[in-house]
């Protein structure tokens, strides 16, 4: 690695580090009567993937629900991230009176299981967000990997599970995107570079949590139906997004 690569990798630690700092983003106070009006919507890097970002909870144990099991991504092979800890976002629609289960699992790319974790989740249905934790190793640059998120019906028959998957390769930064970066302004303009750079997994998390902790805010919830409408996703616009904490 040269000392240019290196210094994009500092650069990029830094800023991602003060984007997504855990669960808890803080970002700049938007003013959505004075903010620049931005459009985010995605496009994927690649052609069509296998449509396994729903699950098929008609054919598992699982209770019947109007919606599936989704995971928030686009419907392509692969999803590009610059982050080594990157943030996962799925709409889990099963209720339960108490505290229910699913299970992550990251997998490189000879299909071996590098990450496995269980989660509890509250009962509501929503959109819920894992995030890879730092006491493990983070995602290699220029590696591919794919991830599975399980929701256990049945603990005792794990072949009854709804679950759905997806693709992450994690790339370096360019110079250019560091410079496209460092010109906006407003955290949705970094948003729509990230957007147009197809990195998804930064898109979905800086604008989901800004949804999250910004729930009045009309700018945001546009910004946030337009992005899942763009990816096919617009059924799951208006579901909460779900503390883990």
């Amino acid at each position: 690695m040269n000392l240019t690569q290196l210094t994009v990798f500092a650069f990029l630690s830094i800023h991602l580090l003060s984007i997504f700092a855990d669960f808890n983003l803080v970002t700049p106070q938007v003013n959505a009567s004075n903010s620049q009006q931005v459009a985010t919507e995605f496009t994927p890097p690649d052609s069509k993937g296998d449509d396994n970002r729903e699950g098929s909870g008609s054919r598992t144990g699982c209770p019947a629900v109007t919606k599936p099991l989704t995971a928030i991504i686009p419907n392509s092979k692969i999803d590009l991230t610059l982050s080594a800890y990157p943030t996962f976002w799925v709409y889990v629609p099963y209720q339960s009176n108490g505290e229910s289960q699913a299970e992550f699992i990251l997998l490189d790319d000879q299909e071996e299981a590098i990450f496995k974790e269980k989660i509890t989740l509250s009962g509501t249905p929503g959109i819920i967000k894992f995030k890879l934790p730092q006491n493990v190793p983070g995602l290699e640059v220029g590696k591919t990997y794919s991830w599975q998120f399980a929701f256990i019906c049945n603990p005792k028959i794990r072949a009854e599970d709804d679950y759905v998957q997806g693709a992450i390769q994690r790339v370096a930064p360019t110079v250019a995107l560091i410079n496209q970066l460092e010109q906006s302004t407003t955290p949705l303009e970094q948003i729509e570079v990230y957007a147009q750079n197809q990195f998804w997994y930064e898109t979905l998390t800086m604008l989901g949590s800004m949804r999250q902790q910004k729930l009045q805010d009309p700018q945001i919830l546009e910004e946030w139906k337009e992005l899942l409408t763009s990816i096919g996703l617009e059924n799951l616009a208006e579901e909460p997004i779900i503390s883990q904490d």
